[in-house]
């Protein structure tokens, strides 16, 4: 008996290359996935860095890393695991667009009128006439001098 091998049959070589190439491709794709820099989870999904930077975009402030819950329909959002609303997404984007505060003008839309309210009594509190209401479009409020 010789102790010299033979060479390895086409169909094996094949079989040990498609193995070796799909393990490869594995561990490329493993790497990809945890090259994530965030860990923001809404609604019970991890979002990608690019999905944060949309969600932030569309909030006008930065997303903590964080588990939340949000509500599409509304815009209100928690924390996962707790019911109580914290805000509502894109508030940021209408306290910047209303300049100074403390100007006379329209603002909004509101996810409810509880929130409308809440910041018109803000308004109130600095000394102007302010008006929460519903136009068809959404909550609302009327601030004048």
């Amino acid at each position: 008996m010789s102790n010299t091998r033979q060479p390895a049959a086409p169909a094996v070589a094949g079989k040990r290359l498609a193995i070796v190439v799909g393990a490869l491709m594995l561990v490329l794709f493993a790497a990809d996935a945890s090259a994530q820099s965030r860990a923001v989870i809404v609604n019970g999904q991890r979002l990608s860095d690019a999905q944060v930077m949309a969600l932030a975009r569309r909030n006008c402030s930065d997303i903590p890393d964080g588990a939340y819950w949000l509500n599409t329909r509304t815009g209100a959002w928690g924390y996962a695991g707790s019911a109580q609303v914290q805000g509502f997404l894109g508030d940021a984007c209408r306290s910047q667009s209303s300049g100074a505060a403390g100007q006379a003008g329209r603002y909004g839309p509101f996810g409810t009128l509880r929130r409308a309210n809440e910041i018109a009594n803000g308004y109130r509190a600095q000394g102007f006439r302010a008006v929460a209401f519903h136009n068809g479009n959404g909550y609302w409020v009327d601030v004048r001098r």
